[in-house]
């Protein structure tokens, strides 16, 4: 018994030291992509790379962010007068009338509402708009990458 004791121990040791080596190894690769990934951080990409992996440039960065804030104000205007044709259907109130400065007031606070419910997603007519703007900017850039590829014997002139 005393010899399978010592058998069955150093059979243990072995495959501890076997999991030990297997765990250096594991850390040692894991350095190495770990070093490899923050060196690929670190430089800076190119346009093309950057368009490559879908990234965008500041510049489109900078037209994507007016392109959702143009979607969102004409959501806002869509959904104001909306709103105020909803209000037109309500009668005054015809024991106090309503002053022009209530009407004034009412159509501030209406006109704020409404930008405060596009900027939070509205009705969904922003992102609609958003998305559909978006592609047809791609379709354009893609068509014109497709012509400036062009052999020059292919391409056909009008005249």
């Amino acid at each position: 018994m005393n010899i399978d004791n010592v058998s069955s121990n150093w059979i243990m040791a072995q495959q501890a030291t076997d999991k030990g080596a297997k765990a250096v190894e594991d850390a040692r690769n894991f350095a190495d992509e770990l070093k490899r990934a923050s060196e690929n951080v670190a430089k800076p990409k190119t346009k093309a790379a950057a368009a490559a992996d879908g990234e965008m440039t500041p510049e489109q960065k900078a037209y994507d962010k007016k392109l959702r804030e143009a979607c969102q104000g004409f959501e806002a205007m869509f959904l104001n007068i909306m709103y105020k044709e909803m209000r037109n259907t309500v009668p005054e109130d015809s024991l106090f009338g309503d002053s022009n400065a209530d009407k004034i007031l009412q159509d501030m606070r209406d006109t704020e509402m409404v930008n405060q419910m596009a900027k939070a997603g509205g009705v969904g007519l922003a992102d609609v708009l958003y998305r559909q703007l978006t592609l047809e900017d791609k379709a354009k850039a893609d068509w014109t990458q497709r012509v400036e590829n062009m052999s020059p014997k292919d391409k056909v002139v009008r005249t």
